[in-house]
């Protein structure tokens, strides 16, 4: 079976555009999905494969349980949304950072 070669070469673009950062309204990474009357619910498909400094980040969430994958969504000051793994230590800290924040 012949691929042609404009598929796989849109296949490859698709496969290479492919990244951990999110922004709202142009999500990579981060999909929100939305109920009639309710809030949105950010999902994570892949995580970022670099740690961002925490000076940049505003905020940290925990993504819904409804979604596939576990993540946290940092949110930076120019107000990108990126996934990071909850497992990963420097996000923990990033979370109990914030957590401290909030008391």
């Amino acid at each position: 079976m012949k691929i042609p070669s404009a598929m796989l070469a849109a296949l490859l673009l698709v496969a290479m555009c492919q990244g951990a950062e999110a922004q709202l309204g142009d999500f990579d990474d981060a999909a929100s999905s939305r109920k009639p009357d309710s809030v949105p619910i950010f999902c994570c498909f892949s995580y970022t494969l670099r740690t961002i400094a925490r000076s940049s980040i505003t905020s940290a969430y925990m993504t819904s349980r409804r979604c596939n994958m576990p993540g946290v969504i940092l949110v930076t000051k120019k107000q990108r949304h990126v996934c990071a793994d909850p497992r990963a230590r420097w996000v923990q800290n990033y979370l109990e950072h914030f957590q401290t924040l909030k008391n």
